[in-house]
């Protein structure tokens, strides 16, 4: 049986075993894995993880703005676990050269203290439903790929507007396998949300870019949040007279530890993987779109931060930005160089080799053509897949006039055709959303961003996909008075502007013309609905045909979808990796972290009340054999989305936070590499030891329920 299933695993990276830790579970059918969990040391029941009758671990986990990250009660009183780099944004919008909580930290000593964060959203996973059956028809599967396409569109559309139970619950129809299944989704979102906590950026991002998906680790990723409801437990904005949320369920701390094999298990919102991809699909992302990123981000950091080391203000307000671009750098170029290192396109095709033969042995004509058709799809969208990356990294993402700019696109389409009602509706969104513009804005570092951003696209996009004049000797010069007169540029004009809004305001403004043009240029890069559709289609098939194959080798293997920023578990256990030869070790302590100190390097600065607490080993019940755990490893099957995901044990307590992954498997989304592949967690401990001793905010440790 084992070797049925290594097999099937090497062949389809689709396969959960007893030995790796393979697999984003969707709760509501986690009773087919309860077997393998028991045995692996889970010692609840799978009602406790997935329940609509009593409080369980889903009601504890909850994703933080729809898809960002993830984030766990850890109190009667709405208190939230999270990641310090889930928080970052947050941090740094409450930032000042007055008070700089990215460098002194911050923590709320009562309620009152506790800082508004606008536009920050926390939501509850109420239920999950199959609807499989009301989506894929017969009467469906009969129609053409686009008539299918159009159908599902409209059912999913009609099933979540009716299921909203009056505007109560969000509602999210979600396909799963390449469309071959449908769940619905129900949630609960609140809109007050308040920091708590929060560690220096020196705790909570030591070892920075350097140590980002490189493990041994010592990083304090954690911060602290809490949300608020309105007097009787209704979602609402923030207000004076909002209560904390009393959640329905809160997940316990143990501070007893753990040990290389004990049983763990994430509960999150995993964003994306790609393990069901084509050799096709994987080649293209690693071409046009990974390949691009890490061109395109490289030049823009490379750039901005020049600007941020010749000013502190500057520095303040873009480094959320920087933070935020330079992971994702890191990350395209280590799934890259990930896919190279460990062969992944070749045991792809190889898989694809050996699913043609066992299409053709087991005379199986509906999946006959579906490789060559595969091939053929991918092939006719390359260059469009290429343009659209080239003209989203260079000019959507990096230049941030041209993207506010954008938002503003369907506000002068119902300027201009006098839709009133549409027209307050849009203003009021973008009332909501400006002032976070404009307050880590700075007009001369974006000038610069988007000329260089701008010259970047020229080289790499055909001209007839240009917009008017841009390769003029005068263009530069003239973008240059524009950024001086545009009203995204100045929040004086722009309020002047909004106050009450013109279509000739706009039509005037250069940087909403030139944005309008990037638009209209976008369109041409777009697929049409037609091929969408037989792509999709097709690669439904494709997934379809893996799947039947790898459960014709053997019936009761387990298929775990790929993520798709719906709640998932994972379990596995406690345990480093070899790499080279070389044990990387499972657990850090603040011996190894005091080894990195490096005043000269801001990112391996270590305050001095930490070196104080050191010294005096004044550990408190932290301590594990006269040290501080501060970061451990796990096979746990994550991803981003998980970031600040609870680790728990075969009890469902919280030991970890989960963070970040190794850089020897980043290529983990495109297949899983059971060898490598490895979760990286902030000892609870470590969290406590900080809130308490360095913090004294014993005010949140009272919060807690400890097991000790």
């Amino acid at each position: 049986m084992k070797r049925l299933i290594i097999t099937a695993l090497t062949i389809f990276s689709l396969i959960s075993s007893t030995y790796a830790g393979e697999g984003m579970w969707i709760l509501s059918l986690i009773g087919k894995n309860y077997n393998q969990m028991k045995a692996a040391g889970f010692k609840l029941t799978p009602e406790d993880i997935y329940s609509l009758n009593q409080a369980c671990l889903k009601d504890a986990v909850v994703v933080l703005n729809h898809d960002e990250c993830t984030a766990e009660f850890v109190s009667k009183n709405g208190l939230l676990f999270t990641n310090y780099h889930c928080g970052y944004d947050d941090i740094q919008s409450q930032s000042s050269l007055l008070h700089n909580y990215l460098a002194d930290g911050f923590w709320a000593k009562t309620l009152a203290d506790e800082l508004p964060i606008k536009g920050k959203t926390v939501s509850q996973l109420i239920s999950i439903e199959d609807v499989t059956d009301k989506i894929l028809t017969p009467q469906v599967l009969g129609l053409s790929p686009s008539a299918q396409a159009s159908v599902i569109e409209g059912t999913i559309e009609t099933m979540q507007d009716e299921n909203t139970e009056n505007g109560k619950y969000e509602v999210e129809v979600t396909n799963f396998f390449d469309g071959n299944y449908y769940y619905m989704f129900k949630y609960i979102t609140y809109t007050d949300v308040r920091l708590v906590g929060a560690p220096p950026e020196s705790l909570g991002q030591f070892g920075g870019e350097t140590d980002n998906f490189v493990w041994p680790r010592q990083t304090a990723d954690f911060c602290i949040f809490r949300v608020y409801t309105a007097p009787d437990g209704s979602p609402a904005e923030y207000n004076e007279n909002n209560i904390p949320f009393v959640p329905k369920n809160y997940l316990k701390i143990n501070l007893k530890g753990f040990q290389p094999g004990d049983y763990t298990m994430t509960i999150g919102y995993p964003g994306e993987t790609m393990r069901q991809y084509s050799s096709y699909g994987i080649d293209q992302m690693k071409r046009n779109q990974n390949g691009i990123v890490v061109e395109v981000f490289g030049a823009y950091l490379k750039s901005l931060k020049e600007f941020m080391e010749k000013d502190e203000q500057i520095n303040i307000q873009y480094t959320a930005k920087y933070a935020n671009y330079a992971n994702g750098y890191k990350c395209y170029l280590g799934i890259n160089e990930g896919i190279d290192n460990l062969g992944v396109l070749n045991r792809k095709i190889e898989n694809e080799r050996r699913l043609a033969q066992w299409i053709t042995n087991n005379k199986k004509t509906e999946y006959k053509k579906i490789l060559p058709l595969l091939q053929k799809d991918f092939a006719a969208i390359d260059l469009n897949d290429k343009y659209q990356t080239y003209w989203s990294t260079t000019i959507y993402h990096c230049c941030e006039c041209i993207n506010f700019a954008i938002e503003h696109y369907m506000l002068h389409y119902y300027l201009s055709l006098g839709y009133d009602k549409m027209e307050k509706e849009e203003v009021a969104k973008l009332k909501d959303n400006y002032q976070s513009h404009f307050r880590d804005y700075n007009k001369d570092v974006d000038y610069a961003l988007t000329k260089e951003m701008m010259q970047l696209y020229m080289k790499n996009v055909p001209q007839k996909y240009w917009p008017k004049g841009i390769g003029d000797a005068a263009f530069f010069p003239a973008l240059e008075v524009a950024f001086q007169n545009s009203i995204f540029t100045d929040q004086t004009r722009y309020e002047e502007f909004i106050k009450k809004p013109k279509a000739e305001t706009l039509n005037n403004d250069v940087l909403f013309l030139l944005a309008s043009e990037f638009i209209d240029i976008m369109d041409k890069f777009s697929i049409s609905d037609d091929t969408q559709a037989k792509i999709d289609y097709h690669k439904r098939l494709y997934t379809k045909a893996m799947m039947e194959m790898a459960q014709s080798i053997n019936p009761d293997t387990l298929l775990s979808p790929d993520a798709n920023s719906t709640m998932r578990l994972s379990y596995g256990k406690v345990g480093g990796y070899t790499y080279n030869g070389k044990d990387m070790g499972w657990q850090t302590n603040y011996e190894s972290y005091l080894a990195k100190k490096n005043n000269d390097n801001k990112e391996f600065i270590i305050p001095e009340k930490m070196e104080e607490l050191f010294k005096k080993r004044d550990f408190g019940p932290y301590a594990e054999n006269g040290t501080i755990p501060i970061n451990f490893l796990t096979d746990n099957d994550i991803t981003g989305g998980n970031s600040g995901s609870p680790v728990l044990n075969g009890d469902g307590e919280l030991i970890g936070l989960a963070f970040d992954g190794n850089w020897e498997s980043m290529s983990g989304d495109v297949m899983f590499e059971p060898e490598l592949q490895r979760t990286i967690a902030v000892d609870i401990r470590y969290v406590l030891f900080i809130i308490d001793k360095f913090a004294n905010a014993q005010n949140i440790i009272k919060e807690l329920e400890i097991i000790n």
